[in-house]
């Protein structure tokens, strides 16, 4: 013979709000995240021998990624893309 735990209505039904109330507050954090419209930027830099980036003027060596943010910056300051946006607002149109 098999017992059968299903449990009390009342902790299936704790059980259940719990789920439906984590669910929610995970797609609620992710909706709201700042997420990069689609944009085309270009970026140049000059590399020594060994592929190494070089300096800019003021003595930084700027990886790849400050780079392509700071052109993304400069294109959404010159009105070529949109500005960052939460990530629900994009679902919306």
């Amino acid at each position: 013979m098999t017992s059968r735990r299903a449990g009390s209505p009342r902790q299936i039904l704790v059980i259940a709000c719990t789920v439906v109330a984590l669910a929610t507050a995970t797609l609620g954090w992710y909706a709201t995240r700042t997420v990069r419209p689609d944009c085309v930027v270009a970026i140049s830099k000059v590399t020594d021998g060994n592929g190494h980036n070089l300096p800019d003027v003021n003595g930084r060596v700027r990886s790849d990624k400050e780079l392509a943010d700071r052109a993304y910056q400069q294109a959404v300051d010159s009105g070529r893309c949109d500005p960052p946006r939460a990530r629900w607002k994009q679902w919306i149109g």
